[in-house]
């Protein structure tokens, strides 16, 4: 045996340990990305401003405050120019809380008068980040934790801003607001030090980041668009601002009247894949609908970085109780009986510090290969679980071509061809959100069972040559796979009917799940050109998907694209002997819904007013439910559910306990409903209340 093919059988093996297997991987082209988690060179320090409560028409039309946490480097002749900015906003939470180690936060009385009750303490929602200011000060940026508790945090939202996440966002462009005066007009508090002085008149408005866990998320989120709407009054206020990089942790998606997309920025969700709250993972939506943005810019990528094992709660270490009862993808990184996950906070430092790090300031592009699915993750996060990377570096026209994204009838191609399918049942569907996929199943693996996706006539081939990658989303059908992982091939066809090499998926991706979802999650596979031979990449007919490998199975197939950059820190990779690792999927059973019976629930009063605040001064009916058992603040909306319709405006009509909600219905939906319809509400657990 000579030494090449000892080096490849060496390679050839599987090793069982703690979980995971590793997988040889012979073709897979991949560098290991850098690790973020390491403290840099500059010693920082923390301080806080805070500003006496008041009604701010530029936030909400009722009392806010403006508080807030900044890290800073003490170094001001560091000699790098000027300082990057991140801003960070907490989610939704309680706003006072009792004991410790864990600390029960199970009242919002600081919400609506400043003040707590006996034994309470007001909770530090923005302090749950420290652990990533630190180390992102420490590395020579300027970071701002905002507390978002006064008026927001825990309170009852409107027709246009069901989760006061449009006010989230005021109040981050206000906090910025702040800054830039500081910057440029001096002034700013005391209690942020003389130090502070001097770095503020540097710090960059022009290299920006922003950060958002849960309804932090699309507050952020809300932030950059409200910036950018025409004649939006904040460009006046913080002249020059340039976000350049969104990260989002957990976020919710569609709590206000509008569509709060991140175009023209880079933009990253990081996913819990147990997200006991979050737990239809809509953070991901914006992604799916940016992916159809054909006039992006080139340099504005968007990701997912979706985490197994993950809650919802401990990525903020001031958030202290578990919101998942159980894990059903992968093995939790969380103990529900503990306050915290070190495990998680060292994903929460290997992604977010990789992320602004690849995009602020004097940018180190090789931290961008964290989030680029043609990179091996490093130990860091490999040796604690799986994640899985949907990518695209732009989905602009100019940077992507769409071979196949499934928006027609089952059978025809977006281009508008007919697409071949053997041996294999298949069609196109939405999944729960608007994304749509081909579910594709087989019974029996051989060459002749196969999709093909034509983009061409008869005879005929389009172009690809100076593309870099064929990029796809796939992810695996709920219960319809037995093996633990699922493989195929990949073949190109030219106009003359020749075909390529074959290409496994699982030298470029590992798909194994997570298929448990309620709401299925995708991951991008990449692969490069030039690892197909024996074609015209000039005439280029069809991609065939074999399904040559693993036995019988399902899958969801999306988004199949040619992608001209390789992304942000990578080049043409080459082929390199690589392991990667598998996190195993835990068998586990649904965890049942928990309902609290009707016996412990009465509708205390429906009542019409006719001037509500919420909706604007017109007529409402509220409906004003209590329960023996607290309704908890989460950061998905409560739902009133009557009958088959499903209602989300509402606030807490008891702030101390959390034992009564009103739900706001306009008098038209009002009508609508039958009296005779069941009625619950869904807020983790089920509230039944009998009849209307």
């Amino acid at each position: 045996m000579n030494n090449k093919m000892k080096i490849l059988v060496s390679y050839i093996f599987i090793v069982v340990f703690t979980g995971f297997i590793t997988i040889a991987n012979p073709a897979f082209a991949a560098k290991t990305a850098p690790d973020s988690t390491v403290l840099g060179p500059h010693p920082m320090t923390a301080a806080e401003y805070r500003f006496s409560p008041q009604i701010d028409p530029d936030v909400l039309n009722q009392m806010t405050e403006v508080w807030a946490k900044v890290f800073y480097p003490t170094d001001t002749n560091s000699g790098e120019g000027k300082y990057p900015l991140v801003m960070m906003l907490h989610g939704n939470h309680a706003t006072c809380g009792y004991g410790a180690n864990p600390r029960i936060d199970s009242s919002c009385e600081y919400t609506y008068f400043g003040t707590c009750p006996a034994g309470y303490v007001t909770v530090p929602n923005h302090e749950g980040y420290d652990y990533l200011a630190k180390n992102l000060a420490s590395w020579g940026m300027v970071v701002v934790s905002i507390n978002a508790n006064r008026g927001i945090t825990c309170g009852g939202g409107n027709e246009d801003d069901f989760g006061l996440n449009l006010a989230r966002g005021k109040l981050v462009l206000k906090h910025l607001s702040l800054l830039y005066q500081w910057s440029h007009l001096g002034g700013a508090p005391d209690s942020l030090g003389t130090g502070f002085r001097e770095i503020i008149k540097n710090v960059d408005f022009g290299s920006v980041g922003l950060l958002g866990h849960s309804r932090g998320g699309e507050g952020v989120r809300a932030a950059y668009n409200l910036y950018r709407d025409p004649g939006s009054p904040w460009p006046a206020k913080i002249p020059g601002l340039k976000v350049k990089a969104i990260f989002e942790i957990g976020a919710v998606d569609g709590q206000t009247s509008r569509v709060l997309d991140a175009n023209g920025t880079v933009w990253n969700q990081l996913l819990p894949m147990c997200d006991g709250d979050v737990s239809d993972l809509e953070g991901r939506y914006p992604f799916e609908r940016m992916l159809l943005n054909t006039s992006e810019v080139s340099d504005a990528q968007k990701s997912l970085y979706e985490v197994w094992g993950a809650n919802h709660n401990f990525f903020n270490t001031e958030w202290q109780q578990s919101d998942a009862y159980d894990c059903l993808v992968g093995k939790p990184i969380f103990d529900q009986n503990n306050y915290y996950s070190i495990e998680q906070q060292k994903i929460g430092l290997a992604s977010v510090p990789a992320f602004f790090r690849s995009r602020l300031g004097v940018a180190d592009p090789a931290f961008n290969q964290n989030f680029n699915p043609m990179h091996l993750l490093p130990a860091v996060v490999t040796d604690i679980t799986q994640v899985d990377r949907d990518f695209t570096p732009s989905p602009g026209a100019t940077e992507t071509t769409v071979f196949e994204d499934f928006d027609k009838e089952t059978g025809t191609n977006t281009s508008g061809y007919l697409n071949l399918f053997k041996q294999v049942k298949m069609h196109h569907r939405n999944l729960e959100s608007a994304q749509r996929v081909a579910e594709i199943a087989w019974e029996m693996a051989s060459q002749e069972t196969f999709f093909e996706a034509v983009w061409a006539s008869a005879s005929q081939g389009r172009d690809i040559h100076d593309f870099a990658t064929l990029d796809f989303r796939v992810g695996r059908v709920a219960d319809q796979n037995a093996d633990e992982t699922t493989d195929f091939s990949i073949a190109f066809e030219d106009a003359v009917g020749r075909i390529s090499n074959e290409i496994r998926a699982s030298d470029y991706a590992i798909v194994n799940g997570p298929g448990g979802n309620k709401n299925p999650v995708l991951k991008t596979v990449r692969i490069p050109l030039s690892a197909f031979k024996g074609v015209d990449l000039t005439k280029i007919h069809s991609v065939r998907f074999i399904f040559n490998k693993t036995q019988s199975g399902a899958i969801y197939l999306a988004n199949i694209r040619m992608q001209r950059q390789w992304g942000v820190g990578s080049d043409r990779m080459t082929l390199l002997e690589k392991a990667q690792r598998l996190h195993r999927m835990t068998p586990r059973m649904q965890q049942p819904v928990i309902y609290v019976p009707a016996a412990m629930n009465t509708i205390r009063s429906i009542r019409v007013v006719h001037q509500s605040a919420a909706l604007a001064g017109r007529p409402a009916v509220e409906i004003r439910l209590a329960s023996q058992v607290p309704f908890p603040v989460m950061d998905r909306l409560p739902v009133l559910k009557i009958g088959n319709q499903k209602f989300f405006l509402s606030r807490y009509s008891d702030v101390k306990e959390l034992k009564e909600l009103i739900f706001t219905l306009t008098e038209e939906q009002y009508k609508s409903i039958s009296k005779d319809s069941e009625v619950a509400v869904i807020n983790g657990k089920i509230w039944k209340f009998g009849k209307l």
